[in-house]
């Protein structure tokens, strides 16, 4: 859904439905319990709320096995399930299709209930303990649907509503600061009571992503949310201090890319606060044994082990044949690992907006060495470590404008090394993705190709996307200083200090260590609101953990030398920068203080370092 078109007016919701949905449901006036029923309704056996049976005798089993001929819509599909949307009997609802098939899901069908049935229980739960989630309204089992049985649930519709991730971005993009203010606020408190009701009532969605809580606006700046796809719940147990941790970084996993640091601590303030309102309503009601900054910590180290793992996950995929990438058999010894489609596309990549089929990938790659003759492409670099071209791939959407690299050994020892296990290029490749799966920003790697005779690299190339508009920090600094005076300039300097401070932090959080953290490595694009990314992946590791002080010193180091000597920064920019690097999710905001103690005197050495190796370079190879 486009966020950009939400409509979350509410001028033709009913007085009375924006007046009850605002107001809160009271505990101690629990709704009457729902009553489960089961019969056959033309010759298909149902379990159903009372309040349904009118539609399932007016409903024949032609329309439930064949909803496309019933002029219904399809809203979602996937290998598992498939969504529509009806009309019965002058009522909205989803009805839920789940597949059956593959050896898969009937072992998973030997050892516990169905999603649909599960699904169904945990919405008849939720609708007893007044925890706002989709109403179900009827299941069958083994229902026949193209010569194949599977499973089928049907809902209420709750409309308007919208997903939070997209109504979250839809609030946050408002043009009015007190508006954007308010409605966020709004929201943060409203999902901090949703969860923490849940939570106190027994009940955990294990699939705790912000696409699974609808929002409803039933008001002029007044919402609801509600809970979506519980056929992953647990239900009727207490809820332990690490089970809470745990479905509170599924959460923060799409907020923490999305939203401030303020918003997020909010929610947690807002989050305790209404555990203590409810923790005498329900039976599983209890007290958090953790203190708030306990929490907070707590949340930190989940939310970076949760991200860890969804990461390690898909970046498995980047070597397989799938949906997203492919691998090829080429001419003379080539192999290739390339990108087919994106997931997730972003504003300033062309690529992930593209399909690359395989036979264009062909077509490209039959001679993976032609950018390097002479006049074949636009010279970057040429170097002892690497050759680079920019070049145009010819493609039906129009071209893409990529940076071919081939390594390059500078003696025997590198090619020795270079020679065995992975090439440096694959490493690329896989780096590259690694940061775009835990959302950190960076050019994005299209192609890896590698040469091989069995275990030995003879070569390899790696292909990345240009990012058209694109400076490196560097360079950028110099031109804007050349061309900005007076308070444009410090306005500038400001900012950037500000997001090279969170760039670096990000990836740091995200698990990586960069030992070449210059500012020639970060890409600056002016026309995006001087959006960073990371370019050249030599000189980053993962380190899962976080990278200990060593290695964030010396990031910090790399980064200070190579700026240092720019006309126009000043030690206050440094400082500031020191500043903002420190200010994380629960960080304690003096700690740039002895940072900056512990930097100092490394950072004079690091200079003199820095001149004995320029002095070396210039001996063996006449440049730096």
């Amino acid at each position: 859904m486009d966020t950009a078109k939400l409509d979350v007016s509410v001028a033709s919701l009913p007085a009375q439905q924006g007046e009850d949905s605002r107001r809160a449901p009271r505990v101690d006036e629990p709704p009457p319990a729902p009553t489960e029923q089961r019969g056959t309704f033309f010759n298909q056996e149902w379990t159903y709320r009372a309040d349904f049976e009118r539609v399932l005798n007016r409903v024949p089993s032609a329309a439930w096995e064949d909803p496309r001929s019933q002029g219904w819509q399809l809203v979602k599909r996937n290998a598992r399930r498939e969504v529509w949307r009806a009309t019965l009997a002058g009522r909205t609802y989803y009805i839920k299709y789940y597949s059956g098939a593959g050896l898969t899901a009937r072992l998973r069908s030997w050892l516990r209930r169905s999603p649909c049935e599960s699904e169904w229980q945990g919405g008849l739960f939720a609708l007893r303990a007044g925890i706002p989630a989709v109403t179900p309204a009827a299941y069958a089992r083994q229902l026949r649907r193209e010569d194949r049985a599977c499973d089928v649930l049907v809902t209420e519709a709750a409309e308007p509503a919208y997903p939070l991730n997209e109504f979250w971005l839809q609030v946050v993009s408002d043009d009015s600061a007190a508006r954007r203010r308010r409605d966020t606020h709004h929201l943060v408190e409203l999902l901090g009571e949703l969860i923490a009701r849940a939570h106190q009532a027994g009940f955990e969605h294990l699939d705790m992503h912000a696409a699974n809580i609808l929002v409803q606006p039933v008001a002029a700046g007044r919402y609801r949310a509600l809970f979506v796809d519980l056929h992953s719940a647990r239900l009727g147990v207490p809820i332990s201090d690490h089970a809470v941790v745990r479905n509170l970084a599924q959460l923060n996993q799409w907020f923490r890319r999305y939203s401030s640091v303020a918003d997020r601590l909010r929610f947690l303030r807002a989050y305790v606060r209404w555990r203590d309102e409810y923790e005498h309503a329900f039976p599983h009601g209890r007290a958090l044994g953790l203190t708030f900054a306990g929490l907070v910590q707590a949340l930190t180290h989940a939310a970076r082990a949760h991200a860890e793992r969804l990461g390690t996950q898909r970046d498995r995929r980047t070597q397989r044949d799938g949906r997203y990438f492919s691998r090829l058999q080429l001419d003379d010894r080539w192999r290739a690992v390339v990108l087919v489609r994106t997931k997730h596309a972003s504003s300033e990549s062309r690529a992930s907006h593209a399909v690359l089929e395989r036979t264009w990938w062909r077509a490209q790659l039959a001679n993976p060495l032609r950018w390097f003759q002479d006049g074949a492409a636009a010279d970057c670099k040429d170097s002892h470590s690497a050759i680079v071209r920019r070049a145009l791939l010819p493609h039906p959407d129009g071209n893409l404008p990529v940076i071919i690299k081939r390594p390059r050994a500078r003696d025997w020892r590198r090619r020795l090394s270079q020679a065995l296990g992975r090439s440096r290029s694959l490493r690329g490749w896989r780096m590259g993705h690694a940061l775009l799966h835990r959302h950190v920003p960076a050019a994005r790697p299209l192609a890896a190709l590698e040469r091989r005779i069995g275990p030995w690299v003879l070569d390899s190339v790696l292909i990345t996307e240009a990012i058209p508009g694109g400076i490196d920090l560097e360079t950028y600094l110099r031109q804007a200083g050349d061309a900005t005076t007076g308070p444009a300039w410090s306005r500038l300097k400001r900012e950037l200090s500000e997001k090279v401070a969170a760039h670096l932090r990000r990836l740091e959080e995200r698990g990586f260590a960069h030992r070449d953290c210059k500012a020639s490595n970060i890409l600056v694009v002016p026309h995006a609101d001087h959006r960073l990314l990371w370019i050249d992946m030599d000189g980053l590791r993962r380190a899962p953990r976080g990278p200990g002080w060593h290695a964030r010193a010396r990031a910090l180091l790399a980064l200070h030398v190579s700026l240092r000597a720019l006309p126009g920064l000043t030690r206050t920019d440094w400082l500031r920068l020191l500043k903002a690097y420190s200010a994380g999710f629960g960080a304690d905001p003096n700690t740039w203080r002895g940072l900056w103690r512990r930097l100092s005197p490394a950072i004079e050495e690091k200079l003199r370092t820095k001149a004995t190796r320029r002095e070396w370079k210039l001996k063996n190879y006449g440049r730096e």
